[in-house]
């Protein structure tokens, strides 16, 4: 039988335990269940979207295109599944000039993984690393020309 002493003693010991199960946040996840979603582009190559970039004639990176013409970026998504596989999908319109418009399109699939605020996608022979900052992906990546070029998706 417990004496009146120590059940106060015993009711004191266990009490800064059960705070510290009452400030528990039950409602806490797995970042990785977190970071699923779809995502949408917001900068492209460091500016705004749309973005517009003018093709000179005979340009080696756009050899369909040998009179020169417009590329305008208009949107794009980044989806990142639960089982760490990513498409990555972004919209364009190239108007060859003298032609008429033709919708476009790049598309990225492959795996993703997470350390804290790190983010790293892998796709076919593409190694893309960004953070992850709540409902913002940011990355940089060298485009044809080898200038580092920022991208931005938020949700």
């Amino acid at each position: 039988m417990l004496t009146r002493k120590s059940r106060l003693l015993l009711s004191l010991s266990t009490a800064p335990l059960l705070f510290v199960a009452a400030c528990t946040d039950n409602t806490l996840t797995n970042p990785f269940e977190e970071a699923v979603g779809t995502y949408y582009l917001t900068v492209y190559q460091g500016g705004t979207l749309p973005r517009t970039y003018t093709i000179q004639p005979n340009d080696p990176s756009y050899p369909n295109l040998p009179n020169g013409g417009t590329l305008v970026a208009t949107d794009g998504t980044l989806v990142l599944y639960n089982n760490r596989t990513f498409i990555e999908t972004n919209n364009y319109t190239v108007t060859p000039n003298g032609g008429t418009a033709q919708p476009s399109y790049f598309v990225s699939q492959g795996t993703w993984t997470m350390s804290g605020t790190d983010l790293t996608l892998e796709a076919q022979g593409r190694v893309v690393n960004g953070t992850l900052d709540v409902d913002t992906i940011h990355y940089q990546e060298l485009d044809a020309n080898g200038i580092l070029q920022s991208y931005e998706y938020m949700r």
